[in-house]
């Protein structure tokens, strides 16, 4: 019986492997996902009650993409003011540079930081996310760290397409380094704000600007072109959704007719050949696990000084749930960002 079964498994593994270079599409059946037994139960509770939100419909027109960002937006508003009174955060709203800023101070400053300022570049998929929502990460940064921010409310569409996001960042960068040493100063961001963090040191060296002295970027977006692997393995499992439909939308909206290999918008497609120290965070159930695994591989290959922390079962930027509440790995991810400034910001 046995060798029956291993007669008929060895040709069929056989067939797989002289297949395997050939690109090929895979139907799964439909499964049942449990709940990671290696986590705590606090981000298990995160994972279990959470409620995947529905398809949305894409708005039609410049008023209509106006109206559904200031609605998507009043519910970060909310998160972020638990989230700031949580952890004692304040923050005072300038114009920098020209630019809507948010200056945020954490109820206790840490040593580390005396004197100095990050910047945060907001996530939101490079429409959403504006006004005081853009507080959340940083909060949860400020009030973990103990550290100053400025984060920065960029231009966006529909009004403000690429590249005018990138004209704010660094316009501020421009301005603090007036004040701050480049190699004391951090750029850090989330999602599409992870995607403008890694772009703007781009820009910086493109203009022959100093860099910053480390960078962290949460689940960036790398390649808009749709190419990552789990743009497809992660969809529906990710509460992000899909790319289909409104993210898609927001990426062609943001990139305004121009060419999504441009490195600017996609960072994975840059000639590499020095960058700042870069941290980055992810999950095994996020969304875009791979477009995050792609660019840390790229800065490993130009020999980068850079850390990819994957967490078990979250989805796009569950580290930051610690905003809200007390979370082991929220707790985990602020540890490392805090280790990972504390070595490379001189």
């Amino acid at each position: 019986m046995k060798k029956k079964l291993l007669n008929a498994f060895i040709p069929a593994l056989i067939v797989s492997i002289a297949s395997s270079a050939v690109l090929a599409n895979i139907t799964m059946d439909e499964r049942t996902i449990p709940t990671p037994v290696g986590i705590s139960s606090e981000m298990a509770n995160v994972i279990e009650k959470r409620v995947h939100p529905p398809v949305m419909p894409v708005p039609e027109s410049t008023e209509a993409w106006l109206a559904f960002q200031s609605q998507f937006n009043m519910a970060g508003i909310e998160l972020a003011q638990k989230g700031m009174d949580r952890l004692g955060v304040t923050y005072e709203a300038k114009s920098y540079a020209g630019v809507d800023t948010f200056f945020v101070t954490p109820k206790e400053l840490s040593p580390e930081y005396q004197g100095k300022w990050l910047i945060h570049l907001h996530g939101g998929a490079f429409v959403f996310g504006g006004g005081e929502s853009a507080l959340r990460e940083a909060a949860w940064i400020a009030g973990g760290l103990g550290a100053q921010v400025i984060s920065i409310d960029y231009r966006k569409p529909p009004l403000h397409p690429f590249p005018a996001a990138l004209e704010d960042t660094v316009a501020v960068w421009k301005e603090l380094m007036k004040t701050q040493k480049p190699e004391a100063t951090a750029i850090f961001g989330t999602s599409a704000g992870g995607n403008l963090t890694l772009a703007t040191v781009l820009k910086l060296q493109q203009m022959g600007l100093p860099t910053p002295g480390a960078i962290y970027a949460g689940t960036p977006v790398t390649d808009l072109k749709l190419t990552s692997d789990s743009w497809y393995t992660m969809k529906g499992l990710d509460p992000l959704g899909q790319r289909e439909g409104l993210i898609q939308a927001t990426i062609d909206l943001y990139a305004d007719g121009e060419g999504l290999a441009n490195p600017l918008l996609s960072p994975i497609y840059a000639e590499i050949e020095d960058f700042p120290p870069t941290l980055f965070l992810t999950g095994t159930r996020d969304l875009l696990l791979s477009d995050t695994v792609r660019m840390h591989r790229l800065l490993r290959s130009a020999d980068v000084e850079t850390l990819l922390h994957v967490y078990d079962g979250q989805s796009h930027a569950d580290y930051m749930a610690g905003l809200l509440a007390d979370v082991p790995e929220s707790d985990d991810a602020i540890r490392e960002i805090g280790l990972f400034f504390n070595k490379h910001l001189k």
